[in-house]
């Protein structure tokens, strides 16, 4: 009789992912403080956010949240990557709600000796968060910047000028090779019957005939179309595997978002600018905030939008004055250098075109206004 796989669930990491749904899955233990357990509409399984902005640990009822392998946690393709990408790990209240609440803390026993699996209350979890925080902050920042720059080179995100042509997973390989990077693979497993993982509804190899296995397949209970499982005790494995899985889908990418300034990866189009990352319930993405409020926030204050303004109406009224001629050169100029000048300003709220270039166009095209001597037209 088929027998499901037997994959740790109280302890360590375990990770699958689904190219074609842009789906991702988790178990992992959790410490239930502050945390929403959210079921969104395209999801099968629920996915965590936390309840507020926490800015610090709040005095709550303290449990610990355990999922088994046909019950885990799910969010977009990439999530567990990106987060951790963003992750604010300066102190430990900053690392629990930007990290540490939706993965759990073993990414904190690797790197500490102080580990603990059971807590009495919020205050003696915050209080253990602490003590191995201290230990271990130092080389989570290490393995964050390592992975960071790796994302940098292979995206061209640094902005380098070499092998930005080439394609992500090829440089991907070899960044990893020339950075031992591949060592973060040393300590995990890897189960290969994930057939099965979210359950088969009762088919058992003895009736697995093409009809059964169709019909299971078209109900969404038997899913073959999944990665392999990964699990480890060791974060840092995981976090390298999501890099290399992201890395090496070629139909994915990693952007930096305009506004806040965070890694993300696109999700309907590859011309996105702003990403759509939260943390806590009925928080606003910088997608959602929408082009208005940074239109107000980029355009409005740029040195380049404010002479814009003045040289436009300047212009205007000394043509509705009578103080220049409307068929003069300078007129003529003045209507191409409206249109260029609104297209300018369009290319730098789509991301098209940076500040500094945005300014340095506009100071350029404004002091040719000087060329044009009403005395000769």
């Amino acid at each position: 009789m088929y027998k499901n796989p037997i994959i740790p669930s109280n302890y360590g990491f375990g990770i699958w992912f689904n190219k074609k749904e842009k789906k991702e899955f988790y178990v992992t233990p959790l410490t239930n403080c502050n945390l929403k357990f959210v079921q969104n509409i395209n999801n099968k399984y629920k996915e965590v956010l936390l309840a507020n902005d926490m800015s610090k640990f709040a005095k709550s009822n303290y449990s610990v949240i355990t999922r088994d392998y046909f019950h885990p946690l799910e969010e977009r393709y990439g999530m567990f990557l990106i987060r951790f990408l963003n992750a604010d790990f300066s102190d430990i209240v900053s690392s629990y709600k930007t990290f540490f609440a939706f993965y759990g803390t073993e990414l904190l026993r690797e790197y500490s000796k102080k580990a603990e699996n059971s807590y009495k209350d919020t205050d003696d979890f915050s209080s253990y968060l602490s003590a191995v925080y201290k230990d271990a902050k130092d080389s989570i920042i290490e393995l964050q910047s390592k992975i960071k720059d790796c994302v940098d080179f292979v995206y061209h995100l640094d902005n380098s000028e070499f092998y930005k042509d080439e394609l992500s997973h090829i440089k991907f390989i070899s960044y990893a090779l020339r950075n031992d990077l591949y060592n973060y693979t040393n300590h995990t497993n890897i189960f290969f019957n994930t057939l099965f993982v979210n359950g088969t509804d009762g088919l058992t190899p003895s009736i697995a005939n093409p009809s059964k296995v169709r019909k299971s397949i078209k109900d969404g209970k038997l899913n073959y179309k999944t990665s392999n499982i990964y699990h480890s005790s060791y974060l840092s494995n995981i976090v390298f595997i999501s890099l290399e899985e992201i890395a090496m889908n070629t139909y994915v990418s990693i952007k930096k978002c305009q506004n806040c300034g965070k890694y993300f990866i696109p999700t309907s189009k590859e011309s996105e600018i702003y990403c759509d990352i939260i943390y806590y319930e009925n928080e606003k993405s910088c997608r959602i905030k929408g082009a208005a409020e940074t239109f107000k926030k980029n355009i409005g204050e740029v040195d380049a939008y404010k002479l814009y303004k003045k040289t436009y109406q300047k212009i205007l009224m000394q043509i509705q004055r009578g103080k220049i001629n409307p068929y003069s050169e300078k007129a003529t100029y003045f209507a191409q250098w409206k249109q260029q000048a609104q297209l300018y300003l369009k290319r730098y709220k789509k991301g098209k075109l940076s500040e500094d270039e945005l300014n340095e166009w506009m100071q350029y095209s404004v002091d040719k206004f000087d060329k044009y001597d009403e005395k000769h037209t």
